[in-house]
């Protein structure tokens, strides 16, 4: 008898369309689980997986991950949803699809020819409609019903938006085929920012900025919208640069400002309220969360957000909205106020600045907690799934 040869190996293709879009939290969360499984390849934690992230010839990237064992192949003519929902379905063969940004291709998921795994982060855009144009929820309305029905697993990114989910669709999607990965956010701490004067960084964490080394400044990463609560962050900025000693910064897709919110912002407060736009460089971000002596986060609405946890990872203390999903990512680590309360929000955010006692608590309580969060045991999760062993 002929011995067995050498299994065959396991493919896995992953849509890479995120890579050719700005790095808001999906693709924040895309980008950092394909680095992980790449991590977790070049070591040969996974023998025998072949892994190809598919991205789009057509447009520029926004960023390129830097690779050892994933294999990104750019293909097709198209871009965009085009060429997701019309050329990938040709390219991927019979290798089952890892969707990672909410959508998937359809013809793919009508016909169950191969197995379709889908993130599906959220469903703001059913929750908060104002926040998107008419052309992307007419989109997400039409393909997230079916992604949900037709995936053969979908991950979504906390147990409060699996619940949420569970309950708006139970009859598109069983609970079985539905997985909770939280997301990462809380590994290394990236770039070392020097200093003479080792007291004055975080104890056990030689490049974690200390109170004394940060500016009085209060920062929100994120959108300006509705469900992100910008009237309130507006209007909590105003208040706390009014009193003439913090300094305000939001980074993110800023729009037309605070105005768009129907807040107004001061002509002689303006300066101390910074708004620098969307960031796509990380060493850019990291270096706004070293600076800040405190971050705010008055979302009315989220899924597994990554600035709280990214800003604990740096040494930042946070004050968060009192919803579920952020006490189920920040745990005791960060202080909460009512998102609908502006003063509850100016005082947290004050007791933080004035009380070093306290600061210092929510530092050492941040960082621990940020160190619970992995990208690679998200990318371990997913793959118990997606390609068992």
């Amino acid at each position: 008898m002929r011995a067995a040869g050498p299994a065959p190996p396991r493919r896995l293709s992953i849509d890479g369309r995120f890579l050719l879009q700005d790095v808001t939290g999906v693709q924040r969360v895309a980008i950092e689980l394909v680095r992980a499984l790449d991590a977790l390849l070049a070591r040969g934690a996974l023998p025998g997986l072949e892994v190809v992230l598919w991205v789009p010839r057509r447009g520029e990237l926004v960023t390129t991950p830097h690779l050892e064992a994933v294999e990104l192949r750019r293909a097709g003519r198209l871009s965009s949803h085009a060429w997701e929902q019309l050329e990938l379905p040709g390219l991927v063969g019979s290798d089952p699809l890892l969707c990672l940004g909410n959508l998937a291709p359809l013809a793919l998921l009508l016909a169950r020819r191969r197995q379709v795994h889908t993130m599906v982060h959220d469903l703001s855009y059913a929750y908060f409609p104002q926040a998107y144009s008419r052309s992307f929820r007419l989109l997400y309305s039409a393909l997230v019903p079916i992604v949900l029905a037709r995936s053969h697993r979908v991950f979504t990114v906390s147990d409060s938006e699996r619940t949420a989910i569970l309950r708006h669709h139970r009859r598109l999607v069983a609970p079985s085929r539905l997985t909770a990965v939280q997301n990462g956010g809380g590994e290394g701490a990236g770039l070392a920012r020097p200093s003479a004067d080792h007291r004055s960084l975080a104890p056990g964490h030689p490049d974690v900025p200390a109170r004394d080394l940060r500016e009085r400044r209060c920062l929100y990463v994120g959108s300006l919208t509705r469900r992100k609560n910008a009237d309130g962050l507006g209007r909590a900025a105003v208040e706390l640069v009014g009193a003439g000693d913090v300094e305000v910064v939001v980074v993110g897709g800023t729009g037309a400002g605070f105005e768009a919110s129907g807040v107004h912002v001061p002509a002689h407060l303006a300066d101390r309220i910074g708004l620098t736009g969307q960031v796509n460089d990380p060493a850019r971000l990291e270096e706004q969360y070293r600076r800040a002596a405190v971050f705010l986060f008055p979302s009315h609405y989220e899924a597994s957000p990554l600035p709280p946890v990214e800003a604990m990872r740096f040494g930042c203390p946070v004050v968060a909205a009192d919803i579920p999903s952020l006490r189920e990512r920040c745990g005791d680590a960060a202080l909460y106020c009512d998102p609908h309360d502006v003063p509850a929000m100016v005082r947290q955010v004050r007791r933080v600045l004035d009380d070093p006692d306290l600061w210092a608590r929510l530092q050492v309580a941040g960082l621990a907690r940020a160190a619970r969060y992995s990208w690679e045991s998200q990318a371990t999760a997913v793959l118990r799934h997606v390609v068992p062993a």
